[in-house]
């Protein structure tokens, strides 16, 4: 019996090697030179084999569209260096920016004719994009723990909501006023033990205590807050101005619709008598009575007029009805947008409830069924829940700054000139129009100039003082979350890249949050991290360049030997 081999399962195999594109494009800038050493003296002095070397030298790429000037520019370190971070560019701005696929970037890749200095197939890219993904990953693992040391106590509120990719659930939560995203993740449900785990594993090692979550009025969230978190939640606006329109708007269009055909066709037989009397008066009278044209004609008038009237009441009881829902959005502030005054709980109170009557009584003329009234009681029911919520942010409010032992005039100044300065401030930027921004940016500059006027109570505080009625100033402005449209946007560009690569993998969305947290940046050149821990996080790009592995080089061609077809003998 022939004895079996003993085999050594524990001996590795032989790594590859595989000289690295830095030197191979350093050589080769050598050799452009005209006071170049011999090759023999490179390979020695660098450690080259000598036949290596000369394979470097002779390689060149075989593409007669090509000018020479290119290749020699993509074949040097400089050449070397741009084309790095253009591909890098490429994976970061439209692969995990746009949600662009693969074969967009090979497509790019072959039409620039980049293709002939990196491999272009998916395959090769798919490997460099999940390199990448893990980088990024490695990334927000560093950073975060580095920017949240030393990092002052803070009150947040947080802005929960679901998004469905298909039948998997993904939660997303951002921090209100710098839109960081805390929670972006697939969970196996929505209730409120996976929101509370979810929520306070996001805030593990930082110095947060979460006080607000502001959402749709989602039961599981509600529960959340209140049983598990002990925080107050805050029924946001969109949902609720939304729930308000279903009901009314609709008929409301249809029946202006309705009036205004009426009126057509009133005028339009108007029209026809006027123009029959006009040929009548022109033409031969006819044997037999004559028509009473001026009867007709009073009585189309008459018609067109009460037409006109139903229209306009019709037209009158839309826009009514829109500016009363709008409105609510633009009371719900805790400071008035035109003086800049604190709006404390009893006013507040009083200017919604005056939306909500203008709804009832453009309802009653409208004639509107039980839905409509059913949405009024419930929207009476979210306008409580917003005047409550205004009563729980004062109350806030003025724990945190008497906490400061302010004198009573400093408080005052915070109260009505830095406070609601600091709030337009950062609400200019979402008017609706550009007169309604300039406004809004012209109050804040007017009530921040007084806030910190040369003869003004606060500029008589130390300087440490002053930092610290601006840090918690910002942080309670940040607390009143009103809106969850942060959230919103950031689910609509989530779906796109459902919709093009169906579930997103956990590294994938992974690296998605990590670009939106410590890459994009706003108008004013800050990302969400810098605006939420308050200082500037190293630079994603440059990191991820450092760590960027050796591009893909694209396969060698074959020769013509290779793939013509073997002759049969016989």
């Amino acid at each position: 019996m022939t004895p079996s081999h003993s085999i050594d399962l524990v001996s590795p195999c032989t790594d590859s090697f595989r000289w690295d594109d830095s030197t191979i494009a350093q050589a080769r800038d050598a050799f452009q030179q005209s006071d170049h050493a011999s090759q023999r003296q490179y390979a020695r002095d660098h450690d080259i084999p000598r036949a290596t070397l000369g394979f470097w030298l002779r390689d060149e790429i075989d593409d007669p569209d090509l000018e020479s000037e290119v290749k020699d520019f993509f074949r040097s370190r400089v050449g070397l260096c741009f084309l790095r971070r253009l591909v890098l560019a490429l994976f970061v701005v439209f692969l995990l920016g746009g949600a662009c696929g693969l074969r967009r970037l090979s497509d790019f890749l072959c039409r620039t004719r980049l293709n002939r200095f990196v491999a272009s197939s998916t395959g090769a890219l798919h490997e460099l994009g999940k390199t990448l993904e893990a980088d990024l990953s490695d990334f927000a693992d560093e950073e975060r723990p580095r920017l949240a040391e030393g990092m002052q106590h803070r009150h947040i509120a947080l802005i929960p909501d679901e998004n469905f990719h298909g039948g998997h659930v993904c939660l997303v939560a951002a921090e209100a006023a710098s839109n960081f995203l805390f929670v972006e993740e697939y969970a196996l449900d929505r209730t409120s033990e996976t929101w509370t785990t979810a929520i306070e594993r996001s805030t593990t090692g930082l110095n947060v205590t979460v006080l607000l979550l502001c959402s749709d009025q989602a039961k599981a969230i509600i529960a959340c807050a209140y049983n598990e978190l002990g925080t107050h939640h805050l029924p946001e606006l969109f949902h609720g101005q939304r729930d308000l329109c279903r009901p009314l708007m609709g008929p409301l269009e249809r029946q202006k619709e309705s009036a205004l055909k009426e009126l057509q066709q009133a005028q339009a037989r108007l029209e026809g008598y006027l123009a029959e009397e006009s040929r009548a008066n022109v033409c031969p009278s006819r044997q037999g009575w004559p028509k009473n044209y001026a009867a007709s004609i009073a009585a189309s008038q008459t018609q067109v007029d009460r037409c006109t009237q139903k229209f306009e009441q019709c037209e009158q009881n839309q826009e009514q009805a829109h500016q009363a829902v709008r409105g609510l959005g633009d009371d719900y502030h805790p400071f008035d947008s035109v003086t800049g005054a604190p709006v404390e709980q009893a006013a507040m109170a009083e200017r919604l409830d005056k939306r909500l009557q203008t709804l009832e009584k453009v309802a009653q003329q409208a004639k509107r069924g039980d839905k409509a009234q059913e949405s009024l009681a419930k929207g009476k029911q979210w306008v409580v829940k917003l005047v409550a919520s205004i009563a729980w942010y004062w109350s806030v409010v003025r724990v945190c700054v008497e906490e400061r032992g302010l004198s009573q005039e400093v408080e005052k100044v915070i109260y009505e000139k830095l406070l609601p300065g600091l709030y337009w401030q950062q609400a200019a930027r979402l008017g609706r129009t550009v007169e309604e921004r300039q406004q809004k940016a012209k109050l804040a500059e007017r009530l921040l100039k007084d806030a910190w006027a040369a003869d003004g109570a606060l500029s008589q505080l130390t300087t440490e003082d002053q930092e610290e009625v601006r840090r918690v100033s910002k942080e309670m402005v940040g607390l009143f979350a009103r809106s969850s449209s942060c959230v919103e946007g950031r689910n609509g560009r989530l779906a796109l890249f459902h919709h093009g690569q169906t579930r997103l993998s956990a590294g994938r969305l992974k690296a998605l949050t990590v670009i939106h947290n410590y890459l994009t940046e706003r108008a004013d050149e800050t990302t969400a991290a810098e605006r939420f821990f308050g200082k500037k996080p190293r630079d994603l790009f440059d990191w991820l360049l450092e760590r960027l592995p050796d591009l893909p080089r694209p396969a060698a061609k074959r020769s013509l030997k290779a793939t013509q077809p073997l002759a049969l003998v016989g």
